[in-house]
């Protein structure tokens, strides 16, 4: 009876000796796998984070843009390039504003896409980690003058800004419509 255990014991390890091999290689494919997925998910999420960073720099940098031009028209400095006297024509319409720097060439008031490299003006100080400064235009939309006594001017201007964040690829276009009145006596 002894005979007979060792002899069967000793057939059982025999067969047994690749299926360990097999196993170990299988937990070794898996784990590289897991690895590869985990390194991946990895690489996503730092260029998402990347992006959204780029993005908010640029509108940041707009926002700044945007600020420049309301305090053009506090201190009464209107004139020159990115000042327009009346609204340009496509000024409401959202792509008219959003297709890039424009054509190199412009009249700047009668062209399908606006020219943001040639017909708006550029902040004077560049945001920080942005590609390049900001531009904004600002227009006068209306102006109503009334009174016989102290005359009460109320002006409305649109301001609109852009710029491109650090990578020079997140455009992003912000306006705003400002109402200054003055008083003259």
């Amino acid at each position: 009876m002894g005979k007979t255990r060792i002899s069967s014991s000793i057939l059982i390890r025999r067969k047994q000796r690749g299926m360990t091999l097999l196993v170990g290689l299988i937990l070794l494919v898996m784990l590289t796998v897991i690895s590869l997925i985990g390194f991946r998910n990895t690489t996503l999420s730092e260029r998402m984070t990347g992006n959204a960073m780029d993005r908010n720099v640029s509108f940041q940098s707009a926002e700044s843009g945007g600020k420049e031009g309301l305090a053009a028209i506090e201190a009464g400095s209107l004139s020159g390039t990115g000042y327009y006297a009346t609204p340009l024509p496509n000024g409401g319409n959202t792509n008219y504003w959003t297709q890039g720097p424009g054509p190199a060439s412009s009249t700047c008031t009668t062209e399908a896409v606006f020219s943001w490299t040639i017909c708006s003006a550029s902040v004077a100080t560049k945001y920080a980690n942005n590609a390049q400064n900001a531009q904004y235009v600002i227009e006068l939309l209306s102006q109503v003058t009334s009174g016989p006594g102290p005359v009460t001017t109320v002006s409305n201007y649109r301001v609109t800004s852009r710029s491109t964040g650090g990578s020079g690829q997140a455009e992003v276009v912000l306006q705003s419509i400002y109402s200054k009145t003055t008083t003259t006596p």
